[in-house]
């Protein structure tokens, strides 16, 4: 559950670093496009706030660009709290799009759309 507020600002973090990691993700199905936006956006909140913490900036500290740390995002998954099911969440997904990628959907439709479901299992709700 997500008890970080929402920040506004998080929207163009998101598409920039969701572009980064896993590029053009319009040819995916639209419920799965808005998983990836759910899940990237808690995770950056999350980010964003043990950022603040390490380097001591005020709670409206907000970075004019981003990039996300791989060490960082794997050692969230540590942590006692909200951000370990945040974190894994992220990683779990990136792994599973990236896994999604290599199947060819024109060729394979039934295990596209099969691993399109399985990702969405763990959608919130």
């Amino acid at each position: 559950m997500n008890t970080l507020k929402p920040d506004s600002r998080i929207q163009p973090l998101c598409e920039a670093i969701i572009a980064k990691r896993l590029g053009d993700i319009s040819i995916l199905p639209d419920k799965l496009v808005k998983h990836v936006f759910l899940v990237y956006g808690d995770f950056i909140a999350a980010y964003l706030n043990v950022l603040r913490q390490k380097e001591g900036k005020p709670r409206d500290w907000f970075p004019e660009s981003l990039s996300i740390d791989p060490v960082w995002g794997d050692e969230m998954r540590h942590f006692f709290s909200d951000y370990q099911h945040i974190a894994k969440a992220f990683l779990t997904l990136n792994k599973q799009i990236d896994e999604l990628r290599e199947i060819d959907k024109d060729k394979q439709p039934n295990l596209y759309e099969h691993a399109v479901a399985g990702i969405l299992s763990h959608e919130r709700r």
